[in-house]
């Protein structure tokens, strides 16, 4: 069973909770030093005007010497200035690399969901197993609530429900394939979703996401609606939801195969004839 991953994955808030704290605890002490040094420039140039006050008789290396601290005053006051453009700047910056980070993030964590989806559905070896993958996937990767999954009987040219997540499966009826509707245009197109196609919604219903096995339409899976946490589709649930449309339909067609195929044992000649050899 894949673990729910419909929220947002823990370990991107403690990074970036880590982060913020980093960020905030150097800017923090930055903006001390900065103050300090600051004060400590004050308090050298009151006590030196209180030193040189009603002193006019001053020995002359003095002068020299006080000459020589207003130099290392304003390289001070010219070092603090620094200083603190430069911690403008690395704010700035760690904003851009924060932003970079969350970005490759979230692209780890879309191809880690369509390594995982592919593996599911290349090891199931049964229509129970694809239809299983699919409920997972749409449920814990994608984030939807209710969703009707219905296969194609192909002699009655009908869609009949399988399976149901967020409601009883014995509620769904058949649906005709012919006709108007979203279920006839996907029966008419009988290819794989992509991204860029449209998602024949309607009412109450998100969208019909057709299941396909090259040419050959086996199932539409019907997504209501997502979960509490949940509001719109973003760029890794198109991603999953193409997956699930084209590998899907081609694990129930094996699946499907496999359930009708004979038992015969492999023999040189045959699998020779049928390479070419």
């Amino acid at each position: 069973m894949i673990a729910s991953m419909s929220g947002q994955d823990p370990r991107n808030d403690s990074l970036k909770d880590k982060t913020e704290a980093f960020l905030s605890e150097f800017f923090t002490k930055g903006e001390l030093l900065v103050r300090e040094l600051i004060i400590e420039n004050e308090r050298l140039r009151t006590q030196l005007a209180s030193t040189l006050q009603g002193r006019p008789a001053i020995p002359s290396v003095l002068p020299n010497a006080i000459e020589r601290l207003m130099e290392k005053v304003n390289a001070l006051e010219a070092e603090c200035a620094e200083v603190r453009q430069m911690a403008g700047t690395v704010q700035r910056e760690s904003g851009g690399y924060r932003h970079r980070l969350e970005s490759l993030e979230s692209e780890h964590y879309n191809l880690a969901a369509m390594y995982v989806a592919g593996n599911q559905f290349h090891a199931a070896s049964s229509i129970e197993d694809v239809v299983q993958t699919i409920t997972e996937i749409l449920l814990n990767f994608v984030g939807l609530g209710r969703f009707t999954l219905f296969c194609v009987d192909e002699a009655r040219q009908i869609l009949f429900p399988l399976a149901r997540e967020g409601g009883d499966v014995r509620e769904c009826g058949e649906i005709v394939m012919a006709g108007e509707g979203a279920i006839a245009e996907l029966a008419k197109r009988r290819t794989a979703w992509r991204p860029d196609d449209p998602r024949f919604d309607g009412p109450d219903v998100l969208m019909h996401l057709p299941l396909v096995s090259g040419t050959r339409l086996v199932g539409v899976a019907r997504l209501e609606s997502f979960l509490p946490q949940k509001r719109s589709f973003g760029d890794t649930d198109d991603n999953l939801l193409s997956l699930i449309s084209e590998h899907s339909g081609i694990g129930i067609e094996t699946a499907w195969i496999r359930a009708h195929a004979r038992e015969t044992p492999l023999q040189r000649q045959a699998i020779e004839h049928l390479v070419g050899a």
